[in-house]
């Protein structure tokens, strides 16, 4: 798993209107320890939420800042592709603006 990986995550509960791909925002250090069972991710939307904080992860959908989980790797069982190098600035720049870093 590398960061700007694109998944579609597992739920154990499945509740409605609540995306099921996620991208992988934690960086690779994070992500290749072992130890650590989780890695941050930000949910992927169907449509376009209109918000300057959504990067569009084309064919995939929309990024979203706003919707930054911390997500069981175990429940991200299919890789379906990985974010272009400018689509991961976009998201970073989200990022700080969402967290003020």
């Amino acid at each position: 798993m590398r960061r700007g990986e694109v998944y579609r995550y597992a739920p154990v509960l499945q509740r409605a209107g609540q995306s099921t791909v996620r991208l992988v925002v934690s960086a690779d250090v994070v992500n290749e320890n072992d130890d650590l069972a989780a890695c941050y991710a930000l949910h992927v939307v169907d449509t376009d939420p209109g918000s300057l904080l959504a990067v569009e992860i084309a064919p995939h959908g929309w990024a979203f800042a706003l919707l930054l989980d911390r997500s069981p790797r175990s429940l991200l069982v299919e890789r379906l592709g990985t974010a272009t190098t400018e689509q991961m600035e976009a998201v970073d720049t989200s990022l700080r603006a969402v967290l003020e870093l």
